[in-house]
């Protein structure tokens, strides 16, 4: 009986993660389409979350995050650990925050982004763990461009500019919960 219960709350957390991220990354092409003069190159991604398109992104990111904090406990209850599905929870929260504490809040908002692109790919690496091969290895290899875009976002602009380098950063932890989430629903129906 405790083999069906962790392989439905596995299910249910790679639900959340794949339809919420796959949700995210729908919502933050559309807002790029929809704010007049926006470059993926010289503008930040948060700045979607402020004037025409900020209602929506900002809905898009807090849903984002609330479906990763929910995903850790059903995280916890299928794997049955507990240092993975905490750094889940701190991820989905960082989103939640930035969704919450958009451009306009200012240092706040520098704050929780940094808080996440930290956290999002450390999660993505730390998964290692609990996956298996080769989805393990392109999990860590996905982290670790997020963090060399983080390198290359703090010591230089040049190239792909303040926008590409931080989509280096956010789209490889993005895409790894859309991978992750995929993982974990197939794992439920072994």
């Amino acid at each position: 009986m405790e083999k069906v219960a962790s392989r439905k709350s596995l299910n249910v957390a790679g639900a959340l993660l794949f339809i919420f991220s796959v949700q995210f990354v729908i919502m933050l092409f559309v807002t790029e389409a929809l704010y007049h003069n926006y470059s993926i190159a010289n503008n930040y991604i948060s700045d979607l979350g402020v004037g025409p398109t900020g209602w929506l992104f900002d809905t898009s990111i807090v849903l984002l995050g609330l479906a990763v904090i929910s995903s850790s406990y059903f995280i916890y209850r299928g794997f049955d650990v507990k240092v993975f599905p905490i750094l889940v929870a701190l991820t989905g929260l960082g989103a939640l925050l930035v969704g919450i504490f958009n451009e306009n809040f200012g240092h706040i908002h520098g704050y929780v982004s940094d808080f996440t692109f930290i956290l999002g790919p450390l999660t993505a690496i730390y998964a290692f763990r609990y996956e298996n091969s080769p989805f393990k290895f392109f999990s860590v290899v996905l982290g670790i461009v997020s963090y060399f875009g983080i390198f290359m976002f703090m010591y230089t602009n040049s190239i792909l500019g303040v926008g590409g380098w931080e989509r280096l950063i956010v789209y490889p932890f993005l895409l790894w919960g859309v991978g992750y989430g995929a993982f974990l629903m197939g794992l439920s129906n072994k």
